[in-house]
């Protein structure tokens, strides 16, 4: 008994000079990052003040405020930390809500007026004729540059139904169009059919990419003669894991872990074992490519890892940082990463996914033209016939 007694005083003692010892390092370590931070405000308030003082310039507030955020993410130690202005926030929304309001196009401003980086597909601006590259110069009749690009902007993304004419300048030449602004989904999900294999692009994954996918899934698989599915990830990216961490959990065979997340401190936790409401009962076939990243790869490292799903094209990205958005009060936000993902079985940080059967580079193809034209689908079809027999 005594002896007991005071192996438990030991134990006890041990335990308490290691919580000491940590509570200090921890407190230590606290103390010098006040101090840091402190010391940062102080310099800033300085400078400030200095140049409030003695700078006969005008300052633009709006920009110091931006200018001073993007400074503090840029010397982070990594390139997928992000600072939204207002602008660029309200695009990643929108990129990630799966909907569109506005002409059915992004923009960014160049000489003043809005440019344009990116066209939807069926939208106004794409049967008007507007393209990648062209500046907006006028709307309405007004100069874009006499109104100013946030005002520009506004219209051009105003509520659906507002009728616009927009000068639109392409290589110096100018030509006027009649549109109107729509409110629009914007598909992340098409499908086909290829001689009784069903094929499913995703172009990237957005919050209404899960309705979307189960959608076509379930309208191909519906057929008896279904001999297997095409999953094209070629050219798919992302920064949101949520949908496809929903579609694993439906897809996979029931009771498999779809993914383990090792977050900023080293600490890893699984996902709750899948539901397995909708595994294929088919092979599967998925391709991709260089282009392929974050939650495309996710998706086929889990595919593969769980229901033995051939994955064909190229080495994919290798970017598994998960990444968290944080509003910030004046409508805009940073974007962390605050983990790294990995599939059951493949870590494919920097690395990448690596294909079971590897199309020659040359062969890519972003777009699914048919079995006789695109390498990766005729190899598919080649795989996944062999498999079903």
């Amino acid at each position: 008994m005594g002896l007991a007694i005071s192996l438990m005083a030991i134990a006890a003692a041990i335990t308490y000079i290691i919580s000491t010892s940590y509570s200090m390092n921890l407190y230590n370590n606290l103390i010098a990052d006040v101090q840091q931070r402190a010391e940062m405000y102080t310099n800033l308030e300085q400078i400030d003040t200095y140049i409030r003082s003695y700078y006969s310039g005008s300052i633009d507030e709006a920009e110091l405020k931006e200018s001073l955020a993007e400074a503090y993410i840029s010397v982070l130690d990594s390139d997928k930390a992000v600072y939204y202005n207002p602008d660029e926030y309200f695009v990643y929304k929108e990129h990630l809500s799966g909907t569109h309001l506005g002409i059915g196009v992004y923009v960014e401003e160049s000489g003043g007026c809005p440019c344009v980086i990116d066209v939807l597909p069926n939208s106004p601006a794409e049967n008007a004729g507007i393209a990648v590259g062209e500046s907006i110069v006028a709307i309405n009749g007004e100069s874009v540059l006499e109104m100013g690009y946030e005002k520009a902007y506004s219209l051009i993304t105003a509520e659906a139904g507002t009728q616009l004419s927009l000068t639109i300048r392409s290589e110096g030449v100018d030509r006027t169009v009649n549109l109107a602004t729509v409110q629009m989904t914007v598909a992340s999900v098409s499908t086909q059919t290829f001689d009784g294999y069903a094929y499913i692009k995703v172009v990237n994954f957005s919050e209404k990419t899960y309705r979307q996918f189960m959608a076509a899934y379930s309208m191909l698989l519906s057929s008896d003669d279904v001999k297997g599915i095409i999953i094209d990830l070629r050219n798919c990216s992302g920064v949101i894991f949520e949908p496809v961490f929903n579609l694993l959990n439906v897809l996979l065979p029931k009771g498999c872990v779809p993914y383990w997340l090792t977050d900023s401190y080293g600490a890893e936790a699984s996902a709750d074992p899948t539901d397995g409401d909708n595994a294929p009962g088919v092979p599967v076939a998925i391709l991709v490519n260089s282009g392929t990243n974050g939650p495309a790869e996710l998706f086929a490292a889990a595919m593969r890892d769980n229901l033995s799903a051939y994955i064909i094209g190229n080495t994919t990205g290798g970017n598994a940082e998960y990444l968290e958005t944080f509003d910030l009060y004046d409508n805009t936000a940073i974007s962390l990463p605050t983990g790294v993902l990995r599939s059951d079985k493949t870590s494919f940080m920097s690395v990448g996914v690596k294909p079971d059967f590897e199309i020659i580079s040359g062969q890519d193809s972003n777009t699914a033209q048919g079995e006789s034209t695109d390498a990766y689908i005729k190899k598919s079809i080649e795989i996944l016939s062999q498999a079903s027999r």
